[in-house]
């Protein structure tokens, strides 16, 4: 690691990355580590956001230019998680009676409609069946999966600006969908990269290939295909956050003055940039990063810096792991933490979705003067996650 200003540099057999962080989590460092000695992205660049830290499949906060190949697992299992921001004005809004048709009416946690939503188009119905039949999925399963909310980090929240304005906000992905289209395809990543190995003619190429089930990649027409059955994935989470909005408003009897979105686990193919854990920050483009259930979402606007990769953190990050949160908070603590937020989701079960879980948002807001600017951070009123 060399120290530089505001970031530090990870280095690896292929390749270099660039942390744009003071704070070194070295669990998270060596899995950067690991990505910079992958031959997938050894022409690409790769630059970490500030919010960085250890998951899954990857690194979250991992941005890279997209060049011949692709490791699923950088993109991750929810394909395109993100946020919907609807602006709705200076209304008056019933919290109680709003949660009461959440919990009734939107399904959360492992929960899928009974029917599945008349406001699918039929092109993407079509698109969503395809891909589950190739798969081996039940394709009514994953089309009733469009407009739920799902567990975690997922949220449905009432933000106000500091003008009065209120905001709907939607935090959800593309469910069950995103995971199998993942997995299946991670799973034909390490196929062929074992293919590959075995027919290698030299040393130097062999090693390319030599990879587990985890970081194994695709190329060519095995890349192709990922990437058609995830634009599906992508599609399924902007209507899913879109469906739930719609479902929201329709019973406050409001309408949205203006709504946006911010994904985060995709890739960009108009600017070819592959972002896990990262949001798009193209000039003047408009941005929203969650905090924590406390201290609400940063509105902001992208500067368009090519050296971030023209990406922002996708949020604060965490700084407790969940298993550590569940140890080290109080339920007492959490109380006391959302006592000016309307929530009848601050339970034991959410505890590992506590404000002291996550970053402060001042950390934050520091370390991204050279990718947005922001406009103001939203406080929440209300906020809702399934427990």
């Amino acid at each position: 690691m060399t120290a530089q200003n505001n970031y530090f540099l990870v280095e690896g057999k292929y390749n270099t990355a660039r942390v744009f962080s003071q704070k070194r989590d070295e669990t998270a460092v060596e899995q950067i580590a690991a990505i910079c000695s992958n031959a997938a992205y050894k022409n690409s660049q790769i630059r970490i956001m500030p919010d960085y830290h250890p998951g899954l499949g990857s690194v979250i906060g991992f941005t890279a230019t997209l060049e011949n190949r692709i490791i699923p697992n950088t993109v991750g299992v929810d394909i395109n998680c993100g946020m919907h921001c609807s602006r709705l004005g200076k209304v008056e809004i019933n919290f109680r009676l709003l949660d009461q048709f959440i919990r009734s009416s939107i399904p959360h946690g492992f929960k899928h409609n009974q029917k599945i939503s008349p406001r699918i188009p039929s092109d993407l119905k079509e698109e969503i069946v395809r891909v589950s039949k190739k798969l081996g999925l039940d394709a009514d399963n994953q089309l009733k999966g469009i407009g739920s909310l799902g567990g975690g980090n997922h949220f449905i929240e009432i933000n106000q600006a500091e003008n009065g304005d209120k905001y709907l906000v939607i935090h959800s992905g593309s469910r069950n969908f995103g995971l199998q289209i993942c997995n299946y395809h991670q799973k034909q990543a390490y196929q062929y990269c074992c293919q590959q190995y075995k027919m290698a003619a030299d040393l130097e190429l062999k090693a390319e290939y030599d990879l587990n089930k985890s970081n194994s990649f695709l190329e060519g027409k095995l890349a192709a295909e990922y990437y058609q059955d995830m634009k599906v994935a992508q599609k399924y989470a902007d209507l899913n956050r879109k469906i739930m909005a719609e479902r929201i408003l329709e019973f406050l009897e409001l309408e949205a003055l203006a709504s946006f979105q911010t994904r985060h686990n995709y890739i960009n193919f108009e600017d070819h940039i592959i972002r896990k854990g990262a949001v798009s920050a193209h000039q003047d483009e408009k941005i929203l990063i969650p905090l924590n259930m406390r201290d609400g979402s940063i509105l902001a606007r992208g500067l368009g810096n090519p050296d971030w990769n023209y990406s922002a953190p996708h949020g604060a990050g965490r700084l407790l792991s969940r298993t550590q949160a569940k140890k080290e908070i109080s339920l007492k603590e959490f109380k006391k933490s959302m006592r000016d937020v309307y929530s009848s989701s601050v339970k034991k079960s959410t505890i590992d979705e506590a404000p002291s879980a996550y970053k402060s948002a001042e950390e934050i807001l520091l370390a991204v003067k050279e990718s947005i600017e922001v406009i103001e951070v939203l406080k929440p009123l209300y906020n809702f996650k399934a427990s």
